[in-house]
This record gives structure tokens, sequence and C-alpha cells, in this order.
């Protein structure tokens, strides 16, 4: 019991540390998260229909736009 409250405090600690002295960025509501992991699920599945080549070079074209956009 000792041992686990040494390594939780230990832990609380450093995140506090962390949090205080290093630019840390938030981490998005649940929702947001989901919403994220069904769209790479989505993308995923899109990625692995067949495409011709025209429809790949726009898919790749419209990824890398968003890519550019998103940073």
């Amino acid at each position: 019991m000792l041992k686990f409250l040494l390594t939780f405090g230990a832990g609380i600690y450093t995140g506090i540390y962390i949090s205080q002295n290093y630019e840390v960025p938030r981490v998005d509501d649940p929702p947001k998260l989901i919403e994220k992991l069904n769209e790479k699920i989505r993308e995923l599945a899109d990625d692995h229909k067949k495409k011709n080549a025209a429809e790949q070079i726009v898919h790749d074209l419209k990824k890398e736009a968003k890519k550019i956009l998103d940073d």
C-alpha cells in the first residue's frame, strides 16, 4: 500500500511539474477524440477500396491539403 501511494504521489508531482514548466498541449474532449478516431477509420477503409489512377491522385491531393490546413 505504501509503495502504491509513493508511486502515485511521484506521478502526481511529476505531472504538476511538467505542466507548470513546459508547454503541454491540452487533450481534446472525449467526443472530439472519438470523432477523430472515426475519421481515421473511414480514411483507412477508403484507402483499401479499389480506385483508378485519377481517383487515387485526387484522394492523395485532398489528404495532403488537409494535412497542410490542419498544421
